[in-house]
């Protein structure tokens, strides 16, 4: 990353990309790393602003890698919304290649009550990366997902004092529909005869499973470079059948190899849940959007948990 740096650096000195400045009859430009970021800014922005996905479809955020046409884009945009958390490790270096302040930045993540993952499950996945780390994965609790996006309506209200109200009003609508949401899923999974979220892949919902009583055990803990060993199954094997688990969750971007691996262990079956950070070509095509996902994500927990 710090040859990339390099060279974006001296494409950007080249003068090469130009930034444009806001004005009267121009809709905002604003980039986001994650596909949540950008619905609830598109809604926040209304007709006032153009909300763009930094990572092409399909691409985990974790790992991806800019080309410089992304600095050209990042370089057009008014303001670029990101996480944080160590989401995103490719973003400090993105952002060295400019001078400081060029790029506008809001951090959705900062100040809010990030979450690290639960000693015990550090501990028994050995992953160096969950110790001393923090959850990233924040839009999964709605109501933290309620103040990023007050958040976002005050910035856009610095970049356009005039839109303020405009920006208010759309902001709340949009925390209207996200407080209905957790009351979905707070009353959905009230009565449910499981309560143990058993994920075959990184611990991607601890906010989702904190918020709602659930309890999340993923075979390779906080961080999703991490490679389970043939121990760590055999334990995931040994806590399904003791608590009676019979439904193994996988995230909708990792292969559901490992995940139908331990299903047939304990002759049970495997059901996908969506983090929501990215579409699928597919789901973009469609015109799948951050509620449907989440929607998608409950019913899938009803039925793989035995709720009433």
């Amino acid at each position: 990353m710090k040859a990339f740096g390099r060279i974006l650096l001296t494409f950007l000195l080249a003068g090469t990309v130009a930034a444009a400045a806001p004005g009267p009859g121009r809709p905002f430009k604003i980039l986001a790393t994650v596909f949540p970021l950008r619905e609830f800014a598109a809604a926040v922005a209304g007709d006032r602003g153009e909300a763009g996905l930094l990572l092409p479809p399909g691409a985990g955020v974790h790992t991806w890698q800019p080309r410089p046409s992304d600095i050209t884009r990042l370089a057009e945009c008014d303001l670029l919304l990101f996480i944080g958390s160590g989401l995103e490790p490719w973003l400090p270096d993105m952002l060295k290649a400019f001078p400081p302040g060029r790029v506008r930045t809001l951090e959705a993540a900062a100040g809010l009550a990030v979450a690290a993952p639960p000693e015990s499950e550090a501990d028994e996945h050995g992953d160096e990366h969950a110790h001393g780390a923090l959850d990233p994965h924040v839009w999964l609790d709605f109501e933290l997902d309620v103040e990023i996006v007050g958040r976002i309506a005050e910035e856009l209200a610095r970049l356009d004092p005039d839109s303020r109200p405009i920006f208010a009003a759309n902001a709340e609508a949009l925390a209207g529909r996200l407080r209905k949401l957790d009351a979905a899923f707070r009353d959905g999974l009230a009565g449910c005869r499981g309560r143990d979220l058993v994920l075959a892949g990184h611990g991607a919902f601890g906010y989702l499973a904190r918020r709602y009583g659930l309890v999340q055990t993923a075979l390779y803990g906080l961080s999703p470079d991490a490679q389970p060993k043939p121990k760590d199954l055999m334990m995931a094997v040994d806590f399904c059948r003791a608590k009676g688990v019979k439904t193994v969750f996988f995230e909708n971007s990792v292969p559901p190899d490992l995940s139908k691996a331990l299903a047939r262990e304990i002759g049970g079956r495997v059901l996908v849940l969506h983090a929501g950070h990215n579409l699928t070509r597919e789901q973009q095509e469609k015109g799948v959007g951050f509620f449907e996902l989440m929607e998608e994500d409950l019913a899938h927990l009803r039925d793989g948990l035995g709720c009433r």
